[in-house]
């Protein structure tokens, strides 16, 4: 006979989690089921039918036949009463299916506690495990009640224990369901918050440390990752070390550490991420970069930090020549329109004095020559005063407009000059890896298997040419070294440059660097910025709850703070810090210009006295000649 009241039990409970799709291992008989068919064809629910009093050999692979599905989800319906249902937990244990991606509905009509506790105590159930015990109780002649149970363990490989706990009633009868009642407060909460406490459980950790052997011991390796001193070195497994802290004071769980001293052999394999990726741990304390090889195998729960490579250098003296500077401020218009206002300016000094020598009294014994009065003009812009000015009141007030615009010229193109020479430190115009790989400046690299690995597998042009000319041929000891030797050498040494990741240069620039060498410094990103995340293994069935528990540390700001106390973003310039020193590519135009001009007048001269003893010669002649 069908159990109507069962029937509308199972719709009510897909409708209630959304589910259009279920999997019925049954043993019933086939008209009773014609029941069921209705009511899953009216509710618009598709649904397939294994019978358990198949032998075991039908149902031998019947969870890659049934259950191997692309839905997101998939109801599955068991009837603890049938002779197969043992067989079905055990095969569901091992094949790892009670997780999120499936809704287990397992009804028992005899209520035997027991026996399901014997079924499940050491069945693989996760954290995540969606499984719902039903006992039924007779209501009513027409009514049935059904209890229903909340079924999972916090982690049945790490020593965690079965959970039951109590949910609701529901009451149906041959036509529907309603709750009876609440029997506890699972329902103010989701299920992962629900299952938060992680007591008994013991996660495997794997933990990054490459600046301590790790034959040191674990309490040492331990006191390191809690230390605040020296926060740069292995900054990003202590971080992570932090984050992991907060989720065991939150979650209650034990810890066990499986240590590493490098991050990847290659992409995916060896190493911190090896572990990772090879499913035998559960946290690790060290975020990592994401690649498309990685996202395969882990999943990212939280962004914690950025990871930037840099190449940092001063600028060499023999940079070049920089006599722009000194006719940037104006365009060339502007430039030929102020000599032609010069020429013009002498021009009309030199007429004013002539017309004053000629129609007025008390004026000057002589008349300055043309070249006279533009040596005047060209005084006058470079704010220059004459002892030779008009005498009439028109020839002043010419005078004085000259001096007046030559003052107003004077004063913005020098104000341009001293802000570009004094207000900021020279810097290279070297600003991508092809510029360095092209250039003649010598490269050091920090000695970290990251930077070799990169070196030797990223298909970049611009990175094959630096690997080409700076780095294949090259002494390797002089060009893989410390970050203390880097960073001195890049210091001593204008022009060279070392690479190494930002935050641990930062603290090492700020420890042996003076100001003014702080804000001397050039950076070129030696790859580009990527996001570093704390990661879990893709099938973790812990991934979701840590996720939330990232997001909640997020928004209080503890990831915030433990990125500021661990990172360093940028270098601080601080101007009135900085010491003005004008080097040689500034001033060297300016001598240059100096000694050509003595150069032109020393010829000149020479062709003058030259001129003039020709002419005297000629002078002699003439008389002699008569």
């Amino acid at each position: 006979m069908a159990n109507l009241a069962l029937y509308n039990l199972i719709i009510h409970n897909l409708l209630q989690s959304n589910l259009n799709s279920v999997l019925m291992f049954h043993c019933w008989h086939l008209p009773a089921l014609l029941p069921l068919g209705q009511l899953f064809s009216h509710n618009l629910i598709f649904s397939q039918y294994v019978n358990l009093n198949q032998s075991n050999e039908h149902l031998a692979n019947f969870s890659k036949t049934y259950l191997d599905s692309e839905l997101n989800k998939l109801g599955v319906f068991l009837d603890l009463n049938c002779e197969q249902s043992n067989y079905i937990t055990n095969q569901s244990s091992q094949a790892q299916l009670y997780t999120q991606d499936f809704h287990w509905l397992i009804y028992d009509k005899a209520g035997n506690m027991n026996r399901f506790e014997e079924l499940f105590v050491r069945a693989n159930l996760s954290i995540n495990a969606d499984v719902t015990y039903v006992k039924e109780e007779q209501y009513s002649k027409h009514e049935s009640l059904f209890t229903l149970y909340d079924v999972y363990n916090p982690g049945s490989q790490l020593g965690g224990q079965l959970n039951i706990t109590i949910d609701q009633s529901i009451k149906c009868n041959r036509t529907k369901c309603e709750l009876n009642q609440y029997l506890s407060e699972l329902y103010k909460r989701t299920r992962l918050h629900q299952r938060m406490d992680l007591s008994g459980v013991t996660f495997r950790q794997v933990a990054l440390v490459t600046v301590k052997p790790l034959s040191v011991g674990e309490e040492k390796l331990l006191e390191f990752l809690n230390s605040e001193e020296n926060v740069h070195m292995d900054w990003p497994s202590r971080l992570g070390y932090r984050h992991n802290l907060h989720l065991q004071e939150l979650l209650r769980f034990n810890l066990t550490y499986i240590w590493r001293n490098l991050w990847s052999v290659n992409d995916t394999q060896g190493g911190a991420v090896g572990v990772m990726i090879d499913g035998n741990v559960e946290l690790s304390t060290t975020a990592f970069v994401l690649s498309s090889q990685r996202m395969r195998h882990i999943f990212p729960t939280m962004e914690v930090s950025q990871f930037r490579s840099i190449c940092i250098f001063r600028t060499p003296h023999n940079a070049g020549i920089k006599a722009g500077v000194f006719l940037e401020p104006f365009k060339f218009s502007v430039w030929l329109v102020f000599v032609v206002t010069l020429i013009l300016a002498g021009i009309l000094l030199w007429l004013t004095f002539r017309l004053e020598h000629r129609w007025m009294q008390h004026c000057m014994q002589y008349i300055p020559s043309l070249l006279s009065s533009l040596l005047i003009s060209f005084g006058a812009a470079c704010i220059q005063s004459s002892h030779l000015i008009p005498s009439s009141t028109g020839g002043r007030l010419a005078f004085i407009a000259l001096m007046m615009t030559s003052f107003l010229m004077y004063n913005y193109y020098t104000s341009i000059v001293v802000s570009t020479l004094l207000g900021s430190p020279v810097r290279s115009n070297i600003k991508t890896m092809q510029q360095l790989a092209d250039s003649s400046l010598d490269v050091g690299f920090e000695t970290i298997s990251f930077t070799k690995t990169y070196l030797n597998s990223s298909p970049r042009a611009d990175i094959r040419a630096l690997v080409k000319r700076k780095v294949d041929g090259h002494d390797p000891k002089k060009i893989w070294m410390s970050v203390d030797e880097g960073v001195l050498r890049a210091r001593d040494q204008p022009g060279f440059v070392f690479v190494s990741e930002a935050s641990n240069l930062y603290t090492f620039i700020e420890k042996y660097y003076l100001p003014h060498e702080i804000c001397e410094l050039n950076e070129i990103m030696f790859r580009p910025e990527s996001n570093v995340y704390m990661m879990v293994h893709k099938k973790s069935t812990y991934k979701e709850l840590l996720k939330q528990i990232h997001v909640r540390m997020l928004e209080t700001g503890i990831i915030q703070k433990h990125k500021l106390f661990y990172t360093k973003a940028k270098l601080h310039c601080f101007a009135n810090n900085y010491v003005i020193n004008v080097g040689m590519e500034y001033a060297a135009p300016l001598f240059i210009g100096l000694l050509l001009s003595y150069i032109a007048s020393m010829i000149t001269l020479i062709l003058e006295l030259g001129w003039a003893y020709f002419g005297r010669r000629q002078s002699q002649r003439l008389p002699t000649a008569e």
